[in-house]
């Protein structure tokens, strides 16, 4: 199945999540995910809190087992048997979970294949505790994998048919919303092939550093400055969640607002 871009199929993640999932199962895929891992492992070891949370493409495509925090979850659009017990099962746009709840939240290339990607920035950083860290992980349109976008052969298919956000436009949103970013770095210098030898054999690029952040994806450490005020619920925001998965406080400060983005 093919995804066939934003433009002109407006279906909600969970109608290719099956492409994405396949796709990280992938040489290609498999490989981008090691060398995130390789980068965040360190930083994830360090964190402390109660309640960590990955906002990611799929449930199956985890990081939770690197945060040393005792109450890892997941996020799915859909339920899953066979995710773990703390999955959180919601509308990626409003999260059941109060405000400043998590203590870091993992935004894993969610932003690359949902409709309203500022709103889903804002839902995680409206949950994440002041002073907590918001990480997020994308696609760097500005490196040989953004250029793969364009080719006729790619354009069509996952991950090439996704946002591919710039790094600018993700500093401003995250300054908006009262973020400090304390660091950002880009992973992955090989090329976009789908083949485990030629992957293999040009392991190398990894240990070149350059000047500019040309890595096929980027990760994002953003800490928050000021804390959420606690908005008025409205009657229809009532119980958005699915009960066994998120406990009924979570259900607390649930709110729908305007993104506050520019366009």
């Amino acid at each position: 199945m093919k995804f066939r871009g934003f433009k002109k199929d407006k279906r909600h993640l969970a109608a290719f999540q099956n492409d994405l999932e396949y796709w990280w199962r992938q040489p290609l895929g498999r490989a981008l995910l090691d060398t995130q891992q390789a980068r965040l492992e360190p930083f994830l070891a360090r964190t402390f809190g109660y309640h960590f949370l990955q906002l990611g493409v799929s449930p199956y495509v985890s990081l939770t087992h690197l945060s040393q925090i005792k109450h890892p979850m997941t996020w799915s659009p859909y339920w899953v048997r066979d995710a773990g017990q703390s999955v959180v099962v919601s509308d990626a746009h409003a999260l059941p979970l109060p405000d400043d709840s998590v203590d870091v939240v993992l935004v894993h290339h969610l932003l690359d294949f949902v409709d309203n990607p500022h709103m889903v920035l804002r839902e995680a950083a409206r949950i994440t505790q002041h002073k907590g860290h918001l990480i997020i992980v994308g696609f760097n349109p500005v490196s040989s994998w953004g250029i793969c976008r364009y080719l006729p052969w790619r354009k069509r298919n996952v991950p090439w048919s996704g946002r591919f956000i710039g790094l600018k436009r993700l500093h401003d949103w995250l300054t908006l919303l009262d973020y400090r970013i304390e660091d950002v770095e880009t992973v992955m210098a090989r090329p976009a092939m789908n083949n485990s030898r030629w992957l293999e054999r040009t392991r190398w690029l990894e240990n070149i550093r350059s000047g500019g952040h040309l890595g096929a994806s980027y990760i994002v450490w953003a800490k928050k400055q000021v804390g959420c005020a606690t908005p008025i619920k409205k009657s229809w925001q009532q119980n958005q969640f699915i009960p066994g998965v998120v406990a009924t406080p979570s259900t607390k400060g649930v709110s729908k607002q305007s993104s506050g983005f520019p366009e």
